[in-house]
């Protein structure tokens, strides 16, 4: 068992599987991006699973939630989800994700032993996930939410950070639209992950300004 000092057992594990993303959303990372780890730096597949086995078998991880960057972009997911899922006690897996290769490879997850995934959209307005990423693929995230829907990877969950003078507004219409579509929306605070330090404790969007 994974016990802290305070006594409180933790049963999931987070596995990052690469660094890279193909978003640069502002709150995150600097337009240019950032320098990416080596290839030799990154765990095998192989090693990815090994230590897996070890949590779920040994350490009484029930379940796995593979990260990023963006997951994704990782050329092995299937396989290393495939094999994760055959595990004995199998864990639950889930994929946190940016929902942008969703379309493609969701019915695979799904066939893999995927779960359910989780998909980052702070935005129903294209206008401003273009400002907010830098990148024009709002649509595409749309499909990779209706793709995980169809493919039974449910409850399928959309996470959004709400930003004062971007989104800040949006929140009665993604409740609604999360609402009609059969997503479960959860408000995230915005953290100070972004590389350029321009995070600000006054500048953000509380979990009691949401309320």
């Amino acid at each position: 068992m994974l016990i802290d000092t305070y006594g409180r057992v933790a049963t999931d594990l987070r596995v990052s599987l690469t660094d890279r993303c193909n978003l640069r959303c502002t709150y995150c990372m600097p337009e240019e991006g950032l320098q990416w780890l080596a290839k030799p730096d990154l765990l095998t597949d192989d090693e990815i699973v090994r230590l897996i086995d070890i949590a779920v078998t040994s350490l009484g991880i029930e379940e796995v939630r593979f990260t990023g960057g963006e997951p994704l972009l990782r050329p092995g997911l299937v396989g290393i989800v495939e094999r994760v899922a055959a595990l004995r006690p199998r864990p639950q897996t889930s994929l946190t994700t940016n929902g942008i290769g969703l379309k493609r490879t969701a019915a695979a997850l799904k066939a893999a032993g995927l779960d359910r995934v989780n998909v980052s959209l702070d935005t129903l307005r294209p206008d401003v996930f273009k400002t907010l990423t830098r990148r024009d693929r709002h649509r595409d995230v749309l499909d990779g939410l209706q793709a995980a829907r169809e493919a039974g990877l449910t409850p399928v969950k959309v996470n959004s950070v709400l930003m004062p003078g971007l989104n800040a507004d949006e929140a009665p219409d993604l409740l609604a639209w999360a609402v009609e579509h059969d997503y479960e929306l959860r408000f995230i605070e915005q953290m100070p992950l972004d590389a350029q330090h321009g995070w600000k404790r006054d500048g953000m969007v509380t979990a009691g300004d949401i309320l």
